[in-house]
């Protein structure tokens, strides 16, 4: 039967609770706007009328064909009409828009050809409703009017019925079609796995190339919620097929999601302690595929899973919907830089001012930064550089269903003890700045084009095949273009005829002593040109000789600073930093702490200018073993006749014998060397074992240093 327009809506909750399946088919004008716009509100209000009139009309008469159907107007030209196929439907409602929808369109435009001269379309969204148990019929026909509506709005889509259909079964069958790959995010203190990001995967999709395309869709057609619900699930089962003690899980989660009942209800966190995990160790990625706009109700949600234990994350910083604004509403514990911001970033001044800008602003509101995306060498050592604390991406290692191993490329980059020592010595690469690079086949044009479009920029770098060959300074490009022919000479013509082919170039380990020297050995005219720093002639930046000066000055002002005015071995304060560093990275190191047996009577005896000889003698014996074993070794001046040196612990037995051998042959060219010996204490820091300080440090090494000084002679104790 055909039912009237106000007692629909009784009759198709009824139908739905009796198990009947609804197609609601939603109808506008195509351009309607653009018909009113050329034939005025009037002739619009009748082309309405008729359509209207048209659709009733045809319900009526095809009412055999139908269960039950009927037409709702939504105002304007918006129309809502509802199905329920019977036995006597002899088309799939699949084929609506062939068998019913276009022979109507042509019957309404013969009635309307005497108003217009042109065709009036129907665009048309059509969505399905069936009857879940735990839905009101209200609730379940207010959303799938909502599907059809959008429907209607976006492009069509050929595939949709197919897609819709493989969701149905995605829904049913989770375990079949749903995968969970995982993605290590690691520390860039100490190169260990911090995480995992979670990642759904659906290897065996006909309709989705990958599970980016399948939520957009989801969400068109109301079933993001469920689709969510089960790769979170999916993710948390899975979980512990790669996970670690300590290891947090990054789950995505859209920001409706959070205000969802059934996720508020505490599912998510049951299946967390039925896998054992606990909130604490789970991050709540925001993926904000979507505007969050309220935020006030969105900070309560927030709170109320923070209560719980888990920490929020604020993904695509610097990309779609993410803003700053989100960052101080939302107050997240990670901020992830997205992969758009990170891609080049070694060789682009904007991208890199950028992420450094938000390096510093992490630290200053307590929360740290994820680089995502990180796919090269080049971008992993610069965002090691700017201070990020976490990267992730497919340098490191790539999703993978299981726990894999990460690339030694990156402990070689991230290694703890080599990364201190350069920052404490200052190579070159702590103060690298973006260099622009073009190949050798690109035309002068090209680079002199850059150059206008970036006026503080005046190097770039020339490579082939990953590397530089030559550089291309700024103000030697337009001298060469200025003269009376050089735009026909050069311009048109590739840019090894312009090039510098023997820039200055050291490698990004190189002290800033050494990159000074180098620099300033070279001819008057090259004398401010930038040096390139790369790494086995990969180029990783360049350096201003203007930044290079400065540096070198805080590094002298700094080392009068804290260094011993006898010695010139570094003092109490860089000491204090060397031992508290070491501390903070967990690294497990050796100190031996060294002391001149009764050196106040050799003072007294042979006077304050041969005893300032002996400490200058011990500081070179220091200094000459720690060269020799060519370790890593720091060694400091205490002050008077105490010097420490932190080394690794293997090596500290070796160092301390071959200080005492040696300080035995340097007392032989001395006065009274039969008053001179040396006591050596020694101890293994290893955090793992205990919370050390500096403080306790100082305590446990004082006690050792009593006890081997008791031993009398030259003597060395390991604690």
């Amino acid at each position: 039967m055909f039912a009237s327009k106000v007692k629909g809506l009784p009759k198709l909750y009824q139908l739905l609770k009796d198990n009947k399946t609804i197609w609601v088919v939603y109808l506008d004008i195509i351009n309607f706007h653009e018909v009113e716009f050329r034939y005025g509100y009037k002739i619009c209000q009748e082309i309405l009328t008729e359509i209207e009139n048209e659709i009733y009309f045809t319900l009526k008469k095809q009412r055999s064909l139908f269960l039950f159907s009927h037409l709702e107007s939504r105002g304007g030209d918006d129309f809502v009409v509802y199905f329920v196929p019977g036995e006597n439907t002899h088309w799939e409602m699949s084929d609506l828009l062939e068998q019913w929808v276009l022979p109507m369109e042509e019957r309404f435009n013969r009635r309307l050809s005497k108003l217009v001269k042109e065709k009036i379309r129907l665009r048309t969204g059509i969505a399905r409703c069936v009857n879940i148990d735990s839905r009101s019929a209200d609730y379940l026909l207010y959303a799938v009017v909502k599907e059809a509506f959008l429907l209607n709005k976006s492009e069509p889509d050929p595939q949709f019925f197919a897609r819709r259909e493989e969701i149905t079964h995605l829904i049913e069958e989770p375990e079949k079609y749903l995968r969970t790959a995982f993605q290590p995010i690691i520390e860039t203190r100490n190169g260990d796995i911090f995480g995992f990001e979670a990642l759904t995967r659906i290897p065996g999709s006909i309709c989705f190339s990958d599970i980016s395309d399948l939520f957009p869709f989801a969400e068109k057609i109301g079933q993001l919620y469920p689709i969510e619900t089960l790769c979170r699930r999916q993710a948390i089962k899975a979980y512990p097929n790669v996970l670690n003690d300590k290891e947090f899980l990054f789950l995505n989660i859209n920001p409706q999601i959070l205000l969802d009942p059934e996720f508020a209800s505490g599912q998510t966190r049951k299946l967390l302690s039925e896998m054992g995990i606990t909130p604490a160790n789970v991050v709540l990625e925001i993926t904000e595929r979507s505007a969050i706009e309220n935020y006030a109700a969105f900070r309560d949600a927030l709170d109320h899973y923070r209560g719980q234990g888990y920490l929020i994350a604020l993904d695509d910083l610097g990309a779609g919907y993410s803003s700053l604004q989100s960052v101080a509403e939302l107050h997240p514990d990670f901020l992830k830089v997205d992969r758009s911001l990170i891609s080049g970033v070694h060789a682009d001044p904007t991208k890199w001012a950028l992420l450094e800008t938000f390096v510093t602003f992490s630290k200053r509101i307590g929360c740290s930064i994820i680089a995502e995306g990180v796919e090269t060498d080049e971008e992993m050592r610069t965002v090691v550089q700017l201070g990020v604390d976490y990267v992730q991406g497919f340098f490191v290692a790539k999703p993978d269903f299981f726990r894999r191993s990460i690339n030694p490329a990156v402990r070689e980059i991230l290694n703890p003890e080599r990364r201190f020592k350069y920052t404490e010595n200052k190579p070159i690469n702590s103060m690298i700045e973006p260099l622009p690079l073009f190949a050798t086949n690109v035309l002068v044009s090209v680079v002199e084009t850059y150059f206008r479009d970036h006026p503080h920029q005046w190097l770039v770098g020339i490579t082939e095949d990953s590397r530089i060959v030559g550089v291309m300074q700024r103000d030697r490009l337009f001298a060469a273009l200025g003269t009376r022919y050089g735009v026909p000479l050069y311009l048109e013509r590739t840019v090894p005829i312009l090039m510098d082919t023997n820039p200055l170039m050291v490698e990004d380990t190189t002290p800033l002593e050494v990159v000074s020297s180098l620099a300033m050995q070279r001819s008057d005219s090259q004398l401010y040109d930038g040096i390139i720093v790369a790494n086995q002639r990969k180029p990783i930046g360049m350096v201003s000789v203007a930044n290079l000066m400065k540096a070198m000055s805080e590094r002298q002002i700094q080392l009068a600073q804290g260094a011993n005015p006898l010695t010139g071995l570094p003092g109490n304060l860089r000491i204090d930093q060397e031992i508290r560093q070491h501390i903070e990275r967990d690294l497990t190191f050796g100190l031996l702490y060294i002391d001149l047996n009764k050196f106040k009577y050799y003072n007294d005896l042979y006077g304050f200018q041969q005893g300032d000889l002996v400490i200058k003698m011990l500081s070179e014996v220091l200094l000459n073993v720690r060269d020799s074993l060519n370790d890593e070794t720091f060694v400091g001046h205490i002050g008077g006749d105490d010097f420490i040196a932190i080394a690794s612990p293997e090596n500290l037995e070796t160092l301390a014998a071959e200080i005492i051998k040696q300080f035995e042959q340097s007392c032989k060219q001395l006065p009274g060397q039969e008053n001179l010996s040396v006591a050596l204490a020694g101890l293994v820091i290893n955090n793992a074992e205990q919370n050390w300080t500096p403080l306790l440090v100082s305590e446990r090494a004082a006690r050792i240093k009593k006890e081997v000084k008791a031993l009398g002679g030259n003597s060395f104790i390991l604690r």
